[in-house]
């Protein structure tokens, strides 16, 4: 009786011990406790004047403290880094010290704590992102936020912003329209029927268009039929996305010209002749519609093809369901990525494309079906990344 009395009294201990164990390593994070990132350089409330003469030397390096998240309820880091946490990411944005971050520039996005950049891009994109007045001083703010990816669950840590006062120089190349060509397009290297690319805002032009693979180039120019203005890249170019080399006139030597993908298909092309950079993405040949305004709901296996109309360009006319319904676009039955959805101005009318590469990035909003239940056309075009409903 005693050895089974013993016996009990051990296991309940165990038990106990295996709850409270449990209980101590259970993942918690609190982000009221977080050290934000902090900006070491450049200087609080430093004054630069951007000259022209020296565009290809560095403006700034941008560098921070990574973040400290409080985790120490947790008492196992590597398992809440891994399976709770993720990667961290940070993002460098810059705005007016009026606007206050209402409509921020992106400059840099990843797992480095540091960023720099030449004057010659800062003042690109003072000038030709933010269409700020050369020759007068502005105040701008800049601010680091940091990001646990995948996951969506905690909020970003923001740091206190950092105050920089600029003076940008005139010194912008903004053209509308430019046109795109090469061998690795239909047109090849005839400048005369060039491909013209969509503007889309300020000094970025995009286009949706067959590549022809390996071995394959392409450029730009801003006059059919002329080879200059004329825009390529310089050795540090690559198939996804580099630097623009720009060539004002015929006495100039040509740039270097732009490597396509290695594989042949429908790519997305975006020039900024103001930032001088370029992107090339794959472009979704097919396209599917799904949702529970929609005829198939959310099962992404009975999504609705729609029919291609052009490169990058997409329709349907169906049933939605109205006020309270959403919508999204799969690229292939049975996958939840690559996916397009919208952001926080999307409409039922139109709007904006969010696009999701990977089950690893976070899903974009849905898109809300328009008031009235009926019978409506839904257009995509992935050179702009827009849809309407009509």
């Amino acid at each position: 009786m005693k050895k089974t009395l013993f016996f009990i009294i051990a296991l309940a201990g165990i038990v106990a011990f295996s709850s409270c164990k449990k209980e101590g390593y259970e993942p918690v994070l609190d982000m009221s406790k977080s050290a934000v990132p902090v900006m070491a350089s450049p200087a609080n409330n430093t004054a630069y004047v951007l000259e022209n003469e020296a565009a290809e030397t560095v403006f700034a390096n941008f560098t921070w403290s990574a973040v400290d998240y409080d985790v120490y309820a947790a008492r196992n880091w590597e398992y809440m880094n891994s399976e709770k946490l993720g990667a961290i990411s940070y993002t460098l944005q810059m705005d007016t010290e009026a606007d206050n971050f209402a409509s921020p520039v992106t400059l840099a996005s990843g797992e480095a704590t540091s960023f720099s950049l030449t004057v010659g891009q800062m003042n690109a994109k003072l000038v030709g992102l933010m269409e700020l007045e050369t020759g007068v001083a502005h105040n701008l703010v800049f601010r680091v936020l940091a990001t646990i990816v995948p996951t969506s669950v905690y909020e970003d840590v923001i740091s206190a912003t950092t105050k920089l006062t600029i003076t940008p120089y005139a010194d912008i190349i903004v053209v509308k329209p430019i046109y795109m060509l090469g061998d690795a397009t239909d047109p090849g290297w005839n400048n005369v029927n060039a491909l013209e690319m969509t503007h889309l805002g300020g000094s970025q032009f995009g286009i949706v268009a067959n590549l022809a693979g390996a071995g394959k180039f392409v450029k730009f120019i801003s006059v059919r039929g002329q080879w200059a203005p004329q825009w390529g890249t310089d050795a540090t170019g690559t198939s996804e996305s580099g630097p623009l080399s720009y060539r004002p006139t015929e006495s100039e030597p040509d740039p270097a010209a732009i490597p396509a993908p290695e594989l042949a298909g429908e790519y997305r092309v975006v020039a900024d002749t103001a930032a001088l950079t370029y992107t090339i993405t794959k472009a979704s040949e097919t396209l599917y519609l799904l949702g529970d305004g929609t005829t198939p709901g959310w099962d992404n296996t009975a999504a609705l093809p729609m029919t291609k109309v052009g490169p990058g360009i997409f329709e349907i006319t169906t049933t939605l369901g109205g006020t309270g319904k959403f919508f999204k676009f799969i690229e292939t039955l049975g996958q939840w990525a690559p996916q397009y959805g919208t952001d926080a101005a999307g409409t039922g009318e139109g709007g904006n494309l969010a696009f999701r590469p990977t089950e690893s990035v976070p899903d974009p909003p849905a898109i809300p079906c328009p008031a009235g239940e009926g019978t409506y056309t839904i257009r995509v075009n992935l050179a702009t990344m827009t849809y309407t409903v009509k």
